[in-house]
């Protein structure tokens, strides 16, 4: 296998090794073996690189800290938000959290009176692999009373965004599920950039509980190399397989690591370029209006579903640290 080197420049994109773990909360596919490819991008050539933020699995995404508390993180988020301009950051509910612990329908009300929408990422986060589609849709409908209370005016945009961003176990399945969430009247909101934030969560919780500072530290810089190399390889990948750039959608979770890290999240994005936009004004541009299936299951980003269906040339993957993560700060076996 080849080395992997870093790239700290987005305006001439050398690829590293890679591959993409199957899917979120899946384990990783096996490394490929490594190629580069080198993509040429004047910036006089280019349109500025947009991003749309979205949130997922509000209020309440992997364990806490002590000391941070939910609503701490939202508004760590928001405070961020805020302060870098970012415009309509759409949070998706997960609403079932509210039953054990009602206080938090706070970080909720916070995020609408900060102007931000919400949307359904339906009520109990289930996953196509365990449960039926009559069981998912009526999940989905779930959610929806907490949404309409939440609204401002009580009027929303009904946008929903699939947990494991996983569309369906087959080819049938997908196209059903697609079908009912558009006799509901629901738009998708699909991602383009996925780090799979949400796996360095609980290991820097077990890390931060533990004292271990060293670890601490490696989790977040860690975080940060591979957010700008998934930044760096979705705007790579999209101009390879749509012969442009593109405007992205970026994908994180309500966590406790991304309280302290949206800033400096934020900061390195902008130093390569990034401009905020809303869910609105990235799904406004056509490749958004593609849809794909294929036999089997439907799962991933939306540059990933159309490698997945069409194939096309595009950047090596790289690997994520999601093994070594599950590794760290626990107890050794005896």
């Amino acid at each position: 296998m080849g080395t992997c080197r870093t790239r700290r420049s987005l305006l001439f994109a050398t690829v590293l090794i890679a591959c993409r773990p199957s899917a979120a909360h899946d384990a990783p596919a096996p490394p490929v073996e490594a190629t580069e490819l080198s993509v040429d991008r004047g910036p006089s050539e280019l349109d500025p690189l947009q991003v749309a933020i979205t949130v997922d699995d509000l209020p309440a995404h992997g364990p806490t800290i002590d000391g941070l508390t939910r609503l701490a993180v939202h508004q760590a988020l928001l405070a961020a938000f805020a302060s870098h301009e970012v415009p309509q950051v759409y949070g998706f509910v997960n609403a079932q959290s509210l039953e054990r612990a009602p206080e938090l329908r706070a970080p909720l009300e916070a995020w609408v009176a900060a102007g931000h929408p919400l949307g359904n990422h339906t009520y109990s986060h289930p996953s196509l692999r365990e449960i039926g589609l009559d069981d998912y849709f009526a999940d989905i409908a779930q959610n929806e009373p907490t949404l309409d209370a939440l609204a401002p005016g009580g009027v929303r945009t009904p946008t929903f965004r699939y947990p494991y961003l996983l569309e369906g176990m087959s080819r049938e399945d997908t196209l059903a599920i697609r079908a009912h969430l558009d006799e509901r009247g629901y738009r998708d909101a699909p991602v383009t950039i996925d780090f799979y934030d949400w796996a360095f969560n609980a290991a820097f919780a077990r890390c931060t509980a533990a004292g271990n500072s060293r670890a601490v530290q490696a989790i977040e810089k860690t975080y940060m190399a591979h957010a700008m190399e998934m930044l760096a390889w979705s705007d790579a990948a999209a101009q390879a397989l749509y012969g442009r750039r593109i405007p992205h959608v970026l994908l994180i979770h309500a966590g406790a690591i991304n309280a302290g890290l949206i800033e400096p999240l934020l900061d390195a994005m902008e130093a390569e370029g990034v401009e905020w936009i809303s869910l609105d004004d990235a799904l406004a541009d056509p490749v958004y209006a593609e849809t794909y299936v294929h036999e089997g299951r439907n799962q991933g980003t939306l540059l990933d579903q159309k490698i997945d269906t069409e194939g096309g040339e595009h950047p090596p993957r790289h690997t994520h640290p999601r093994a070594l993560l599950e590794a760290m700060c626990t107890e050794s076996a005896p």
